[in-house]
């Protein structure tokens, strides 16, 4: 056996034993795998919240503008329409003063990860819109929509109008 033909079968055994991955290229793999996949998970999850809130504002809105359409309108012979606000629920109410055993009351459930905070002035809540006017009793009022991750303010002036 010469010198040349030695060499040559201690490349093709050093070749064979190089089939697999060693544990470095392994491990990096994962990690790249873990990145990317934490990445989508926490980019669905903001989707998803975003998504509620904008949901929850336009039920909000349409609940704002429910209430003062029946009070311009004296909907039901009543010329006050009213909206209460828990934390995650919108309570539309007819009348001039909210009563939680009221059975016209219609209950607005938000989604479980958003509610409703900061309400400004704290003494805004319930919100009353006087008829026929549909005007809002209790002056402009502000609050708080959403969760950690993502949170909207809302605003209704005097007149009804939402922004």
């Amino acid at each position: 056996m010469q010198i040349q033909d030695l060499l040559r079968l201690v490349v093709q055994v050093q070749m064979d034993n190089n089939k697999g991955f060693t544990l470095i290229e392994i491990l990096i793999v994962i990690v790249i795998l873990a990145i990317i996949s934490t990445t989508a998970v926490l980019s669905y999850i903001t989707f998803l919240t975003d998504t509620n809130l904008q949901s929850s504002i336009q039920t909000i809105s349409s609940i704002v503008k429910t209430a003062q359409d029946n009070s311009i309108n004296s909907f039901d012979g009543m010329p006050n329409w009213g909206i209460y606000f828990t934390k995650n629920s919108i309570t539309l109410f007819e009348g001039g003063s909210y009563n939680s055993d009221n059975p016209t009351n219609k209950i607005y459930t938000l989604p479980s990860d958003i509610g409703i905070s900061n309400i400004t002035p704290t003494t805004s809540n319930p919100v009353v819109f006087d008829g026929p006017t549909g005007n809002l009793s209790t002056g402009d009022i502000s609050f708080a929509l959403g969760n950690i991750i993502s949170q909207d303010n809302m605003n209704i002036n005097t007149n009804g109008a939402i922004y």
